[in-house]
């Protein structure tokens, strides 16, 4: 049981750094230098500007959202089993 959470957990990391990444790698495709570097530096600058510009980065941020929520969620049931 807990190969499985461990391997959730990695997955939901991975969704989550790639939804990071790619509302990084947008901010600075658009130009906008400061968002990009605040997105590299303090990761939930990402949500703010992905919530700004939702129109265009709805795929990352329900990525990021959804690997933060469920590792979170992913924790509390490992926490409740063990």
């Amino acid at each position: 049981m807990e190969a499985l959470f461990g391997i959730l957990t990695m997955a939901l990391f991975a969704v989550g750094i790639i939804g990071w990444l790619w509302i990084t790698v947008m901010a600075f495709k658009e130009g906008e230098m400061l968002w990009g570097i605040g997105c590299l530096i303090i990761s939930p600058l990402c949500f703010v500007y992905g919530f700004l510009n939702f129109d265009e980065l709805k795929i990352p941020v329900f990525m990021l959202l959804g690997g933060f929520v469920g590792r979170i969620a992913v924790g509390v049931l490992a926490a409740s089993v063990g």
